[in-house]
């Protein structure tokens, strides 16, 4: 076996590089780091808030799904008194603007009443059927359906039948526009 020995470049002990191309870290170099940690130190309830929040106002998250659904509750109670009043002639549920009211202890008994339940079942399909007028087709959803149905091409166009692609592309271009007119009735109810 051949051994190798080194070269007289090899041999040579190469300097180690010097600190001459890094900056020397100087007292202000320190301020800026504790200026930057007391800065973070500041913000961090504010970041922390922010976090929290962000959890409740960003489509899809749990936190928006619970808001969502706090208020639709709180708001098909609010607007099951006016039916619960109109077509049971019930007490009012609320004490706002009203001289009588159920009471404290009309509130213990108001889930054991069918004719709460049925008024409450009412404002929430009404509530549902707003939502659904007001909110009308997600445009990328009906623009989906469109082209997937473009696909399904026929040799001549039957007579008596609805096509389909023609049905899909009106509905692609409604899309988004809220369709009002065939639900007003039910919003103004």
């Amino acid at each position: 076996m051949k051994y190798l020995t080194p070269n007289k470049s090899n041999s040579q002990p190469k300097p180690e590089s010097s600190p001459q191309g890094e900056p020397k870290k100087g007292g202000s170099d320190y301020l800026e780091l504790l200026a930057r940690s007391i800065v973070a130190l500041i913000s961090l309830p504010v970041i922390f808030i922010s976090h929290i929040i962000a959890q409740f106002v960003t489509p899809g998250t749990p936190g928006y799904k619970l808001v969502g659904a706090i208020g639709f509750w709180i708001g098909t109670l609010l607007s099951t008194d006016s039916i619960w009043q109109v077509l049971f002639q019930g007490k009012p549920i609320f004490p706002w603007f009203e001289t009588e009211w159920i009471g404290w202890f009309g509130w213990l008994q108001l889930p054991f009443n069918v004719l709460f339940w049925i008024s409450f079942g009412i404002f929430a399909l009404v509530q549902v059927m707003e939502a659904r007028t007001l909110r009308g087709k997600d445009p990328n959803q009906a623009k989906h359906e469109f082209e997937e149905s473009k696909q399904y091409t026929l040799g001549s166009k039957p007579n008596g039948n609805i096509d389909l692609t023609v049905a899909l592309w009106g509905d692609y271009k409604r899309a988004g526009m809220k369709e009002r007119h065939t639900g007003g009735a039910i919003s103004e109810a």
